[in-house]
């Protein structure tokens, strides 16, 4: 079901979309979100297809989710997203992930920008669009988005060098690799004695074949922490921050 101001979708949790305790994954979680925007905005007629031909193309540079209950392996559950009235160049978009009943067990909520081929970002009154009602109602109100710097006092947690696997249509590391990359700094253990409550990411550079990122962790509560991902040693390519709610 779907309409140009709201999209969803059903899907079923595979193998690859759930971890060793058959969770779904956070990088999946990124996924579904991808897939529901990106055919959202073709409905709406802002979509790659129609920015594409103008030089154009859809940037996400800011998401928060927040954990009520992770999905396990083989559950149904509901993809939702609706896109907000966009503020000069900011575009804000809301996703739910709904289980089989019909209960919230993901909310989150992003911010995107539109750029040309240039990098330069494009006002939203320039952006093509065949969509006039937004909702209004935003899936969780949430503005923190500051997130600490790791890299200056965390210790070096996940490396890797960039390789076309990571690359998307755009020609760079897709949005998603990075909740791979970030959850990379927590080893098993950890992660089986913790329960997920919430992450959130912002993108800051762009990632290419060949950069060597290193993500840094540094603690901030007993069950809260940073993660800072560095590109050659130099550049900030992203920042997070991500939650937990205390053991399982």
């Amino acid at each position: 079901m779907s309409n140009k101001n709201f999209y969803q979708s059903v899907q079923v949790l595979k193998n690859y979309e759930t971890d060793f305790k058959q969770d779904v994954k956070p990088s999946a979680i990124l996924g579904f979100f991808q897939e529901a925007a990106s055919e959202n905005s073709e409905e709406a007629g802002f979509g790659y297809s129609s920015l594409a031909p103008l030089g154009m193309l859809w940037v996400l540079s800011k998401i928060y989710v927040e954990v009520d209950r992770l999905p396990k392996l083989g559950e149904k559950i509901v993809v939702q997203t609706w896109p907000h009235a966009p503020n000069k160049a900011i575009f804000e978009r809301s996703f739910l992930i709904r289980d089989e009943g019909g209960e919230a067990v993901i909310r989150a909520f992003s911010r995107w920008c539109v750029l040309r081929a240039n990098g330069r970002i494009v006002p939203a009154s320039q952006v093509p669009r065949d969509l006039e009602d937004y909702i209004s109602e935003k899936s969780i109100e949430f503005d923190d988005w500051a997130v600490p710097q790791a890299a200056d006092c965390g210790e070096a947690a996940f490396s890797l060098k960039i390789a076309n696997s990571e690359y998307d249509r755009n020609m760079h590391v897709n949005n998603i690799k990075y909740a791979d990359y970030i959850f990379n700094c927590f080893s098993v253990e950890e992660l089986k004695a913790k329960k997920l409550k919430s992450f959130q990411i912002h993108y800051v550079q762009q990632s290419h074949e060949g950069d060597v990122l290193r993500f840094y962790r540094k603690q901030l509560s007993e069950n809260e922490y940073a993660v800072e991902g560095v590109k050659n040693g130099t550049e900030t390519v992203i920042a997070a921050r991500v939650c937990f709610d205390g053991t399982v």
